[in-house]
């Protein structure tokens, strides 16, 4: 690229995860794919520029490479990620704006190829219609037995909603119902806003339902006992509102920053979490950018996890 090449040194660099370096030849430690889908929210359509709004955040002046530590002793000492791992950003798939039925097609086989890498993968949403896909992509892509961290304000567990059987409100019964993740292998948490009927449901069906932080620690000690992988989903209306306003079904009550960073090590201390997604942001919403500062660093959380179990 000549032009560019003359231009060298004036420019800006290009946009990374915390200056975190791509691979020079074999599969990145971490690939992230952005997935811009939103045509299934119920809501404030906009979580379709979440993944943009991510990247933003985590290059800018502030955001460093060294791993989080809120919630953590003062004396953990932690190398920066950027010399802990490899990172490429995939890019974003082609489907926002396209019928849901089209865009599963797509983003199932754009995970079942991923998967056969050596990459630990993030994805970034879009509305939370599009782990649905991933994991069915996931079923195709590996034989491994995959279990379901479901961090959310809701079930997302109607048969059909608005009469769509498929919706970012349907996520978890579909991937249910198409065993995707045995029931008994979901665990839930905090679904504060979930309908009775549907809590019990699952808990009738074996998952676990989670409404404390403290039994959540020993909910996902016990299903690491029982499955090959971990795919952690995180909503960000799991959070409170306050801290959380850019979403698109904002619930009162929720967890703040420490704590969801505390279930997450909690998730990666089992040494099986192989996939992650982070969903609903929506940037729209978002006036202050607090939202995208807080998805930011669970990103960062995420990456830490990796990071410090990729071996």
């Amino acid at each position: 690229m000549p032009l560019r090449d003359d231009l060298n040194g004036f420019l800006k660099p290009p946009r990374s995860f915390f200056g975190i370096p791509e691979p020079e030849v074999q599969d990145p430690d971490v690939g992230v794919l952005g997935i811009p889908y939103d045509m299934t929210s119920s809501y404030a359509p906009g979580a379709r520029f979440g993944p943009d709004a991510i990247r933003a955040a985590t290059d800018r002046e502030r955001s460093h490479t060294y791993p989080i530590q809120a919630g953590t002793t003062h004396d953990r000492e932690l190398k920066p990620l950027s010399k802990l791992i490899t990172l490429e950003d995939i890019g974003d798939l082609e489907v926002t704006g396209r019928p849901p039925e089209s865009a599963i097609v797509d983003i199932s086989e754009a995970t079942a190829r991923l998967v056969k890498h050596e990459a630990r993968l993030l994805f970034l949403g879009g509305d939370h219609f599009i782990t649905y896909p991933i994991l069915r992509g996931i079923a195709r892509g590996s034989k491994d037995n995959v279990g379901l961290v479901y961090l959310d304000a809701h079930a997302d567990l109607y048969e059909s909603y608005d009469g769509h059987p498929i919706s970012h409100a349907t996520t978890l019964r579909r991937i249910i119902e198409d065993k995707l993740v045995e029931m008994s292998h979901v665990l839930a948490h905090d679904l504060r806003s979930a309908l009775p009927d549907q809590r019990n449901t699952l808990a009738d069906g074996g998952a676990m339902v989670n409404l404390s932080t403290e039994s959540f620690s020993e909910g996902i000690k016990e299903l690491s006992k029982e499955v090959d992988r971990i795919y952690v989903s995180i909503d960000l209306d799991v959070m409170r509102p306050d801290i959380a306003p850019g979403v698109g079904h904002p619930e009162s009550g929720g967890l703040d920053s420490v704590e969801i960073f505390q279930l997450l090590r909690a998730c990666f201390d089992t040494g099986k979490v192989l996939y992650a997604d982070l969903v609903e942001l929506n940037p729209l919403l978002d006036k202050t950018g607090m939202t995208a500062v807080l998805a930011r660093d669970i990103v960062k959380e995420i990456l830490t996890g990796f990071a410090l179990r990729k071996d």
